[in-house]
C-alpha cells in the first residue's frame, strides 16, 4: 500500500498557530547509497594539511573577525569541547527493518578528518526582534545537532551562530500581508548574510589551512549559502577549487531547463554521481499525492527558461531510490507543536514498542522512496512515498507537515528524510576530493 497524504482540517491554536505561521514563512528564505550504517570517517594522519588543495592561496590573508575569532559565537568548532560543542553529542540511531528487527547504528566521529564542513542552520530563532541575538537557544542548538551532527563522521565541523531573520519578523510580515505586509526588519536578511560571510572569512583565513570543505545548510541557511557560493566562491578560483560540494536542500537553486548549471550558479553544477566534486545537491520535498503541489510554496521558478534543481542524494543520476532517513525521537521544542500528528510517534506501529528504542534517533531503511519529479505546473521536487504495510510491525506514517500551514510539503524534514544518504554522499565526495 502506498500511503497518501490525508488532508486534515485546520483548527484554531491561538498563539501556537501564530508561531506556526511564523515558522512557515521563516522557512521560505526568499525563495549513491544509503549510508546510515557507515562507521569510517575520511581521516588523514596529518589532519589534511597536505591533501587536496591544501597549498591553495588564502584569499583572506590577515582577516580577523570581531565576532568569530577563536570559539566565540560558534555552535560547532574543533576547539570547542564537551557540551559547549553542539556537534559532540550522541548521534546513535536504531534502524528498524520491515520485520521489526532493530539494529544499532553507532555514531563515531572521525578521529583525524582531512576535510571540513561549514553549516548554516535554518530559521529557528524565537527572539522577538527582527534579527536574532548571538545567544543561541534550544532551537538553534538542537536543530544544528539534528541536521549537522552526523557529518562529524567525515569532517571537522564549523557552525556559526548568526543574527538570522527571526520567526517573529517573518510572522508579522505574513499576518499583515493583506495590508501590503509590515516588515519590522527590512534589512534583516542582509544582517544575517553579513554574519555568515564574516564567519566564513574567519574560517578560511585562520582555520582551514587550505583544506577542502563541504557547505551544509537548510532553508534560510541554504539560501545564505547559495548567495555565498555565487558571490564569493565562484568569483575566487582558490575557493572554488576547494569546494568539495554544497548540500543545501530546502531552497530553490535555479538551473536552465536543459542544463545542470547556468542560472543561480555559473560554475557549480548539480551533483550527478557520488564521486563528482565542486557540485551542489538541492531539493525540496513533498509527499506523494500531496494536492498542494498544485500551488506549491517551493520548487517553482519565476525566471523564464529555468527550473528549480532537484538532486536526490540517494539517486543523483535520476530515477527512484530508497531513502535512508535519520529521524529524531524528539524534535526541537517549538517544532513539536507545529508538526501535524501522524503515526504512532516512532518506527513501530505499536506505541509501546517505540518506548524500547534506546537511541536518540531512529531509521527506517527500505520504507520511504524518493524520486525527483516535475509537475505539470513546472514544480520540481523530490517526491517522498511511504511504502506502508499494515501487516508488518513498522509504523505506516510519520509527521512532516505543519499545523496551520499550506503548500509547504515536507519542508521541515527535508534534511532528516535523507540524512543517511547525504552523509554517505559527503563521505564519497570527500574521498574523491582527497584522491584527485
Amino acid at each position: 500500500m502506498i500511503h497518501q497524504l490525508v488532508t486534515k482540517p485546520v483548527f484554531k491554536l491561538g498563539l501556537s498557530l501564530a508561531i506556526s505561521m511564523s515558522l512557515l514563512v521563516a522557512c521560505t528564505e526568499n525563495s549513491t547509497t544509503a549510508g546510515g550504517n557507515s562507521r569510517v570517517g575520511v581521516n588523514s594522519a596529518n589532519n589534511g594539511a597536505n591533501n587536496g588543495s591544501a597549498n591553495g592561496a588564502n584569499p583572506f590573508v590577515g582577516y580577523q573577525s570581531a565576532l568569530y575569532t577563536g570559539t566565540r559565537n560558534w555552535l560547532c568548532h574543533p576547539d570547542l569541547f564537551g557540551s559547549a560543542n553542539v556537534c559532540q553529542g550522541n548521534f546513535d540511531s536504531t534502524a528498524v527493518a520491515a520485520d521489526g528487527t532493530a539494529t544499532p547504528l553507532i555514531y563515531q566521529a572521525a578521529s583525524q578528518p582531512a576535510v571540513d564542513c561549514f553549516y548554516v542552520y535554518p530559521t529557528t530563532s524565537l527572539d522577538l526582534t527582527g534579527n536574532s541575538d548571538l545567544l543561541p537557544g534550544p532551537q538553534e542548538k538542537q536543530t544544528t545537532a539534528l541536521q549537522f551532527g552526523r557529518y562529524g563522521e567525515l569532517c571537522r565541523q564549523f557552525a556559526p551562530v548568526y543574527r538570522q531573520r527571526t520567526l517573529t519578523a517573518l510572522g508579522i510580515t505574513t499576518f499583515t500581508g493583506a495590508l501590503g505586509g509590515l516588515d519590522i526588519a527590512p534589512n534583516a536578511s542582509e544582517v544575517a548574510y553579513a554574519d555568515v560571510l564574516d564567519a566564513f572569512k574567519e574560517y578560511i583565513a585562520n582555520q582551514s589551512n587550505g583544506r577542502g570543505f563541504i557547505l551544509v545548510g537548510h532553508s534560510q541557511g541554504s539560501g545564505i549559502l547559495r548567495r555565498l557560493i555565487a558571490e564569493e566562491i565562484e568569483t575566487r578560483p582558490e575557493l572554488l577549487d576547494r569546494l568539495i560540494a554544497a548540500h543545501i536542500p530546502g531552497t530553490n537553486v535555479l538551473v536552465p531547463n536543459n542544463s545542470d548549471v547556468g542560472a543561480s550558479f555559473q560554475k557549480v553544477p548539480a551533483c550527478r554521481n557520488a564521486s563528482q566534486i565542486g557540485c551542489v545537491v538541492a531539493y525540496v520535498t513533498y509527499r506523494a499525492g500531496d494536492p498542494q503541489l498544485e500551488d506549491p510554496r517551493f520548487g517553482l521558478s519565476t525566471v523564464e527558461g529555468t527550473k528549480a534543481l532537484c538532486t536526490n542524494p540517494a539517486a543523483l543520476a535520476g530515477g527512484p531510490a530508497m531513502l535512508f532517513p535519520v529521524i529524531p525521537q524528539q524534535q526541537p521544542p517549538v517544532f513539536r507543536l507545529l508538526l501535524i500528528p501522524r503515526g504512532p510517534g516512532g518506527p513501530y506501529a505499536n506505541p509501546v514498542s517505540n518506548l524500547t528504542v534506546p537511541t536518540p534517533y531512529y531509521s527506517i531503511p527500505g520504507q520511504i522512496r524518493g524520486e525527483c519529479k516535475i509537475g505539470p505546473n513546472g514544480v520540481s521536487y523530490m517526491e517522498a512515498t511511504i511504502l506502508a504495510n499494515p501487516d508488518d510491525p513498522r509504523a505506516d506514517d510519520y509527521p512532516g507537515e505543519f499545523i496551520g500551514g499550506t503548500n509547504w510539503g515536507l519542508h521541515l524534514i527535508d534534511v532528516s528524510i535523507a540524512l543517511g544518504d547525504l552523509v554517505s554522499l559527503a563521505r564519497q565526495q570527500a574521498t574523491a576530493y582527497l584522491g584527485r
